[in-house]
């Protein structure tokens, strides 16, 4: 995923955390590997975050470290950033996507997907 779309979309997701008082947002980044940034603030996500890796098309194991992490509320919804090109994913919570305008995914979602310039 290009480094201005994922700036774009990490923006957004600090400004909606912050509009909705969330005192933490958990960020995973998948790559070849899947890295867990752990929790931050909204304001750190706009400012520092250090982006690992440029994204990859094998989302679910970032999806799975989520699911099964003991310290994520298990009522804790889940926006998977992808640029549509990845694998079907088996996600079992509350869900959303956020994809470029003109992509699409492919499978059918079950979330709502937003999309952005």
């Amino acid at each position: 995923m290009d480094r201005v779309l994922l700036a774009k979309a990490l923006g957004a997701i600090a400004s909606y955390s912050m509009a909705r008082d969330v005192p933490a947002v958990r960020v995973v980044f998948c790559d070849a590997a899947t890295y867990d940034q752990g929790y931050m603030a909204p304001e750190a996500i706009a400012d520092r975050v250090q982006v690992r890796g440029r994204g990859g098309t094998v989302l679910q194991p970032g999806i799975d470290l989520l699911q099964k992490a003991e310290d994520f509320p298990t009522d804790g919804p889940l926006l998977v950033i992808t640029d549509g090109f990845c694998d079907s994913l088996q996600i079992r919570r509350n869900h959303a996507f956020v994809i470029p305008r003109g992509r699409h995914l492919p499978f059918a979602p079950a979330g709502p997907v937003f999309r952005m310039e």
